[in-house]
């Protein structure tokens, strides 16, 4: 599940490819939190600076010069990041950064929510983003998600919002059922109905939230180290696409199974790229999972496996190559030849292996990065990324329908109030 950290900066993030409108008003005060997140970041190991050297890095963000000097540096100083030194006018004069390192940062995420004060719809948007993301519900069960923070109209005005910046989708099924699902991570052209009816059972939905919960930290998640759910919600979880599954034959006849989650390398708030289709992307991960964890031979690493495989078109020597790994011959990902002493992988599809180390590398699997900071790869966009982003045209975001409903009323009633004078 997204944490508020990710939440906040994605959506800070996302909002400002948007121009001005009544959905990215909405949430206002959440792109002010990311923009805090955002500026913390950047800030972080430049010891002493000029303002201007901060309002800098904040323009290299997209944030105006009188955004960090008014709101950010000030919010920054309430929550002890940074400290400003006053001229005997009060004008800042030097900025000394105290941020700690970024996985502490992102833990205290609820605090630097709280300088921006969310009102109760943002704190609801937030809510629907994060559970639509973890999976498919339906509305009632939205609604009722919500119901603690403020008034249904609130939250559906919420869940419209969402809508209209992209970030939430409505299917209706053959059955009438209404059900939302964040199209960034969840396939638009899939009927997610059946499992999100089935979720709206609270024993239900927990069972599920927590096993997509376990298996989304890892990629090729081995089925058999699954502890949070029995095997009939793995299988019902399968059924219906909340969960994929590859499974790894040897020659011998030993079968092993590796679970992953479908918004594999995707991100909830950007259109879905690298969805993997064929599935060779899960075959080759399921089978570096089974070297890493079942194989005599154990593979220790092996997303630095998988580079080498690619740096050199070729790698290994051992006599587990020749014997377990079929499967992924028979899907012309690699060829097994004879290498020195025993058998080696001969790359065939390189672009495959370059994706899973790419998701190797987010979560935190393959022995060479710790998944404690898999979450620092979505926050440090590439520079190119941003430039792209800088020089293209705003998005637009439709007002919600009771947004407008409010609008074209307070239109009504000023236009009574002049008429009558009043």
């Amino acid at each position: 599940m997204l944490t508020t950290a990710e939440l906040v900066l994605g959506l800070s993030r996302h909002l400002s490819a948007y121009g001005a409108s009544q959905p990215k008003a909405d949430l206002g005060q959440l792109e002010f939190a990311g923009k805090i997140i955002e500026l913390a970041v950047r800030v972080r190991g430049s010891a002493v600076s000029t303002p201007e050297r901060v309002a800098a890095l904040g323009l290299d963000a997209g944030i105006s010069k009188r955004e960090v000097q008014r709101e950010l540096l000030p919010a920054l100083e309430t929550l002890s990041l940074v400290d400003l030194e006053r001229d005997s006018d009060h004008v800042v004069r030097a900025v000394s950064e105290r941020v700690p390192p970024l996985p502490e940062l992102f833990d205290r995420a609820d605090a630097i929510l709280a300088i921006a004060m969310p009102e109760p719809l943002e704190r609801m948007a937030m809510e629907v983003l994060r559970q639509t993301t973890l999976m498919p519900m339906t509305v009632p069960t939205a609604l009722e998600a919500c119901a603690s923070l403020g008034t249904e109209e609130l939250a559906c005005r919420a869940i419209e919002d969402l809508q209209s910046l992209h970030l939430c989708a409505l299917q209706r099924s053959a059955d009438g059922d209404e059900v939302l699902f964040n199209p960034n991570v969840w396939a638009v052209d899939k009927d997610h109905s059946h499992a999100a009816v089935q979720a709206e059972n609270g024993a239900v939905r927990a069972a599920l939230s927590g096993l997509l919960e376990e298996v989304s930290a890892t990629a090729g998640f081995p089925e058999a180290s699954v502890t949070s759910a029995d095997k009939k919600w793995i299988d019902f979880a399968v059924s219906q696409g909340l969960l994929l599954r590859s499974l790894v034959t040897t020659a011998s006849g030993e079968e092993r199974s590796f679970l992953f989650s479908p918004h594999m390398g995707r991100s909830a708030f950007d259109a879905p790229t690298g969805a993997d289709p064929s599935g060779h992307v899960r075959q080759l991960i399921g089978s570096m999972m089974f070297a890493n964890r079942y194989a005599s031979n154990r593979l220790f690493a092996p997303t630095a496996f998988l580079r080498k495989l690619i740096r050199n078109g070729e790698a290994g020597d051992a006599s587990n190559i020749g014997t377990d790994y079929s499967m992924l011959e028979t899907a012309g990902i690699v060829k097994v030849e004879p290498a020195y002493s025993y058998s080696k992988f001969v790359l065939l599809q390189a672009d495959v292996a370059e994706q899973a180390v790419t998701y190797l590398d987010n979560t935190g699997s393959g022995g060479t990065a710790s998944g404690g900071l898999r979450g620092q790869r979505s926050y440090l966009q590439p520079e190119i990324e941003r430039a792209r982003r800088l020089v293209q045209p705003s998005k637009d975001a439709i007002p919600s329908p009771s947004a407008s409903q409010d609008i074209l009323a307070a239109l009504r009633q000023e236009m009574g109030r002049r008429r009558y004078d009043r």
